[in-house]
């Protein structure tokens, strides 16, 4: 291959020599292949479409500027550029939208980290506050332009068709722009506010997180069960009949928050504490003077019942206190530590309170019990540190106006899910949604467009920089420091990234998007707020169709972590297999609803599924060059029109594969179309490998060696089914398709004769060139052909060894199959001889020296006679195969005494006991082959032959 691609333009040829490489090699120069894609404009899309044209549309979801292309970017980007390949193809005009997320927390941390290797003045590792907030920010712009661009190179090595010319970074002018104008509407129209709620909060970052960025981690601790006493209002003690002290066991995880209860409560219909409604409980340790309330939402299940509410530190006792006018106690500051409010704990770190608290509740006779128990508990994801839920004034959306319309056009059908299981989960979020804090205590992102005044204290929205307080009209204006989450920028994507708030050209031709295909996973955070915003600001849903695609998990089953050592590295399989067959993997892997459980194996599999490609291209090209082939011309109309044109006058073997042709065009088309791209895969699979590249290319090259008719009309068709497969293939192995189209004598360019494959149209099935009684003739060859094939497998007589054989046909269409084919029985199942049996003849007594062995057909009805005198060596093949059956035996034995064991099938995991399922089938099934085989060994011919 040549490295011209990037001095190319339009129209001066394609920078590939005609002459193929021996093999398909995967570290072969591609990135010139790309070179050339970009630098001529292929993937580029018209701002405007053509009259005859559809417009298309995905929008990359943006990865991190940070990140680097791992297993879930390569799923996610393989099925969106299969997708965009084939629109493009089709003839729309496709828009494949690139772009990055400034990740705001993970950014920020990456430079916080390198600057910590630089002292300051003082010889202290440097921090941001050295530098302050401007020339920090201008490190991080030259952090982000030095190597924020890794992974959209990386992009580019899986063969991604993004438009690259319409590249967008959500912090970049224009994007700003929109991202400005949102938060200020939304503030106009009171769905902006600034108030106190509790929050996620990262003690290492010093920030607010998303919901995104806590992490739900299994975690080993304990179950605290405290003592809660009953008194009267004013803290007396409250007895019962017997003048013993009342109380209530309360369980807690988190017994440091206890200096934070409001209030005990119960369920209104827990008829343990009935008797109790409207008294109070003091507060263990700090004595304070607790409220017994009935709330709806206590478990009655969980431990006693009870319920202690901690409004200012967890997320369902902030809606309890809500509910019931609970005062906030909050006793975790943002440092870690705890507060003035916690008394004697006050300045410990959250473990230090824990443990004291503990001690001091046994000292005090408060607790109870303690046992182990496991529970989630959100980590934060930058810092690894356990995320603390806590009280903080902070930016809001009032976010159910904005769901509403969002759950309707879910629920009305405008915006379709596939999987649709996953609409269920799409509203259980929905109907419960909170309201979303979108502020963050950084320096890099969207600062928040608004004003504090030092005079009145008034805040003042502006889209630019107010000179005044409208409130007091004072110029003591101070930008709020907090900047936006980096989801408020993100759920923009549909329409900042085409030039909303303009009214562009690309924004009315692009907008709606026609689809959104992502992870499962941001379903919440990425794909309903999208929602929101696009009805919200563009008065239109921002797609219509959102494709869910599955996790690809290790070849196990489980989850790639790092911690287990387990994750594959998308960038190594392409360096060792190449892009394409990784592609093509993930895409046969990727059925809706299933994981992809991911091998090299796999991958090695579809590589060799490449070079099989190549080698019916070479193929093709060497038959081509024969001397007595060498002086055919292409037909003058093209090889497609004239193969089209003349399809009733072909050869049955031609007509066939033709036909199966339609069919694979059909099933590639309807899986693309409904999301299974497994199918499609696997139909091209199918066809590429065993009907085209095994079945046709053998089958043709008796016709080469015809008549010089037939010799062109198998030239004509080789080349035609060849040119017309690698344009199937090319949305899902774009590298390769290309680099063999090319190197094609009689290729016809369809667009403009632009010469790639990627801008040529894609096949469409013709019925008038499907032809059932042509694919039944070849079915029924096959199945003959087949049949001597496996007979010759299973008594190993050697591949190039040609054996007689005698047929006994008893329909007419089988013996029409057999006198018109015999050329091709003979050639592809090695048969020296295929000769008919007198119907007069059978049943007779054959020679006592002859062993035969008779293989029935059901389709077409017949029967093969093979006499194994010569062939086999009866004696030693019989030893062999009763050797076989024996292990087999004691292999099931072993198999069948394990399953047969009621301690194995009931303490075993599923998977295991399923394992051991499947492999006595699999030996029942080997045991069953090996006995037939050995029964038609040594029955004699007169034995097996039915009497016709």
């Amino acid at each position: 291959m040549g490295s011209k691609g990037k001095e190319l333009g339009l129209g001066e040829g394609f920078p590939l020599p005609e002459e193929l490489e021996k093999n398909y090699e995967p570290q072969a120069p591609w990135a010139d292949v790309y070179a050339y894609w970009e630098s001529a404009g292929c993937f580029q899309a018209q701002d405007e479409s053509l009259k005859d044209q559809d417009a298309f549309c995905i929008m990359i979801p943006p990865p991190n500027v940070t990140g680097v292309l791992h297993m879930g970017h390569a799923l996610t980007n393989t099925i969106q550029d299969i997708l965009v390949r084939w629109r493009r193809m089709k003839g729309d005009n496709a828009l494949w939208m690139p772009g990055t997320d400034h990740a705001g927390i993970a950014t920020q941390t990456v430079v916080e980290r390198a600057l910590g290797q630089e002292k300051n003045p003082q010889g202290k590792p440097m921090t941001r506050h050295d530098l302050g907030r401007e020339a920090f920010i201008e490190k991080v712009w030259e952090w982000k332009e030095e190597h924020g661009n890794k992974i959209a190179h990386q992009q580019r090595r899986l063969g991604n068709s993004l438009d690259w010319s319409r590249e967008r970074f959500t912090m970049d002018p224009g994007f700003s722009e929109a991202v400005k104008e949102v938060f200020v509407r939304l503030f106009e129209e009171g769905l902006i506010y600034r108030g106190e709620r509790i929050i996620n909060w990262c003690t290492v970052s010093q920030t607010a997180l998303s919901d995104l960025e806590v992490i739900p981690k299994e975690t080993q601790g304990a179950l605290y069960h405290i003592r809660y006493e009953f008194c009267e209002e004013d803290g007396s003690p409250l007895k019962d009949s017997n003048g013993e002290v009342t109380s209530i066991v309360i369980a807690t995880t988190r017994p440091e928050t206890l200096l934070g209860d409001t209030a005990v409560a119960v369920h209104p219909a827990d008829s343990r504490y009935t008797q109790f409604h409207g008294k109070f409980l003091k507060l263990p340790l700090l004595g304070r003077v607790l409220p017994l309330i009935t709330d709806e939402h206590v478990d009655q299940t969980f431990g006693t019942g009870g319920l202690k509410v901690t409004p200012a530190h967890d997320f369902d006792d902030y809606e309890i206190g809500k509910r019931h006018s609970l005062p906030f106690v909050s006793v975790i500051g943002k440092d870690g530590k705890i507060t003035a409010a916690g008394g004697p704990f006050a300045g410990l770190s959250v473990s230090e309170a824990r443990n004291q608290v503990i001690q001091s509740l046994k000292e005090k006779g408060f607790l109870e019990k303690t046992e182990p128990h496991v529970h989630q508990v959100g980590y934060s994801q930058r810092s690894d540190q356990v995320a603390e839920p806590l009280l903080s004034k902070q930016w809001f959306v009032k976010i159910k106006p904005l769901a509403e319309p969002a759950i309707k056009a879910v629920e009305s059908g405008e915006i379709q899910f596939s999987p649709k299981t996953w609409e269920k989960t799409y509203f259980e979020w929905m109907y419960h949604i909170r309201d979303w804090c979108i502020s963050r205590q950084l320096w890099w992102g969207h600062q928040i467009p608004a004003w504090h005044c030092q005079t009145c204290q008034e805040i003042t929205v502006s889209r630019t920089t107010p000179k005044k307080c409208q409130g007091c009209g004072e110029s003591t204006l101070i930008q709020d420091e907090d900047v936006l989450d980096t989801w408020f920028s993100s759920a923009l994507w549909p329409f900042a990234t085409l030039g909303w708030p303009e009214s562009t050209k690309a924004l009315k031709t692009f907008y709606p998007n026609t689809i959104l295909e992502t992870g499962f996973d941001i379903i919440f955070f990425w794909v309903a707020r999208m929602i929101m915003m696009g009805i919200h600001f563009m008065g239109e849903v921002p797609f219509s169709r959102v494709y869910l695609h599955a996790m690809v998990r290790d070849e196990k089953g489980e989850k790639m972590s790092k911690s287990k050592g387990n994750v594959i590295d998308p960038l190594e399989l392409i360096e060792t297999h190449g892009a394409d067959p990784l592609r093509f993997t993930l895409a046969i892997m990727a059925g809706q609803g299933r994981d992809i459980k991911l091998s090299e194996q796999r991958v090695a599999g579809y590589q060799a599924f490449c070079n099989k490609l190549w080698n019916a291209t070479k193929f093709l090209h060497f038959n081509l060059n024969q001397p007595e082939l060498k002086s055919i011309e292409p037909p003058k109309e093209g090889v497609s029109k004239w193969v089209e044109a003349n399809h009733a006058e072909l050869g049955v073997v031609n007509r066939w594969i033709v036909s199966r042709l339609q069919r694979v065009i059909e099933k590639v088309d309807h899986g693309l179309e409904h999301f299974e791209l497994n199918e499609s895969s696997q139909a091209l699979y199918d066809f590429t490998w065993h009907e085209f590249c095994d079945w046709f290319v053998e089958l043709s090259k008796l016709g080469l060696r015809a008549s010089k008719n037939e010799q062109r009309e198998t030239l004509y068709v080789l080349h035609y089914i060849l040119e017309k497969t690698l344009r199937l293939l090319h949305p899902f192995i774009p590298f390769v398709t290309e680099r063999l189209w090319q190197s094609l004598k009689w290729k016809e360019e369809a667009k403009g004769q632009f010469p790639s494959i990627m801008l040529q149209a894609f096949p469409e099935a013709s019925t008038a060139l499907v032809d059932v009684a042509a694919e039944k003739t070849i079915q029924s060859l096959q199945q003959v052909i087949d049949a001597i094939r496996n007979f010759r497998g299973e008594n190993r007589i050697p591949p190039k060894k040609e054996i007689p054989i005698e047929y006994f046909s008893k329909a007419a269409d089988a013996e029409a199959l057999i006198k018109l084919h015999a050329r091709e029985i003979q050639s592809l199942a090695k048969v020296s001889e295929l000769s008919p049996i007198d119907v007069k003849k059978v049943g007779e007594k054959d020679r006592e020296d002859a062993l035969f062995s008779v293989i029935p057909i059901q389709e077409p009805s017949m029967e093969l006679r093979i006499n194994l005198a010569g062939l086999v060596d009866i004696e030693e093949e019989t030893r062999r195969l009763e050797k076989e059956i024996q292990k087999c035996e004691a292999d099931l034995a072993h198999v069948l005494k394990k399953l047969s064991n009621p301690s194995f099938v009931d303490r075993a995991p599923k998977v295991v006991v399923e394992k051991e399922r499947q492999r006595e089938k699999e030996l029942r099934d080997q045991k069953s082959e090996l006995l037939g085989t050995l029964n038609r060994l040594q029955k004699p011919a007169a034995m097996n032959q039915s009497d016709g």
